[in-house]
């Protein structure tokens, strides 16, 4: 997992190998008291083969997520849903906020692949509480 901002499109900047995780930087760090921990990677490449967040499709709430930290311990998480927004309509404001109950909030690419722009046509979100 590496930190993350976002990118020339002002996009949330996914690392380019398949098997690292993004973790948005600008916003709550893993054992926050409040607000949003965003993670991203990639589901899956052409190149590279099956993705670290290729589980995310398949997850199910009650599904237990562990988080292992660098400093301050694992954490572990509860999935409480997975959804399902076509990347137009990803609900930005709600999955990043900094603000309310903490959460752990992890986001892949889904959806049919479009294989004339190269890209899923959808974003696969998992959400998941503190146990």
């Amino acid at each position: 997992m590496i930190p993350v901002g976002v990118d020339d499109r002002g996009e949330l900047a996914i690392p380019a190998d398949v098997d690292t995780v993004g973790w948005y930087r600008y916003g709550s760090a893993a054992g926050s008291a409040t607000g949003s921990v965003v993670l991203a990677g990639h589901v899956d490449s052409a190149q590279q083969g099956v993705g670290a967040f290729r589980a995310l499709w398949s997850a199910e709430p009650g599904t237990m997520i562990h988080l292992d930290r660098n400093n301050g311990g694992p954490l572990t998480y509860r999935v409480v849903s997975r959804e399902t927004f076509g990347k137009n309509a990803i609900p930005l404001t709600a999955l990043f906020a900094t603000t309310g109950a903490p959460r752990l909030t992890l986001i892949t690419c889904g959806g049919p692949f479009d294989s004339e722009s190269l890209s899923y046509t959808d974003n696969v979100v998992v959400t998941a509480v503190p146990t």
